[in-house]
């Protein structure tokens, strides 16, 4: 039984905790997500452009966390 015990203390004893202290990366949309953007108006898409807003919020935000 002393064994057993042993060999998990000693597995137990080599983990580590890992810190996770890196942000993800916000991806860019690129130019023809841009050129798209540029053919919708607020009246045809107001809900698109809400969500857009809060997606721009999010990106300001990672940019603080970097």
């Amino acid at each position: 039984m002393l064994v057993p015990m042993l060999i998990v203390l000693i597995y137990l004893n080599s983990c580590t905790q890992i810190s996770y202290n890196s942000c993800p990366v916000y991806p860019l949309a690129g130019a023809k997500v841009a050129v798209e953007l540029e053919k919708i108006s607020y009246e045809e898409a107001p809900n698109f452009w809400e969500w857009l807003g809060r997606i721009d919020k999010l990106r300001q935000e990672l940019e603080l966390c970097q």
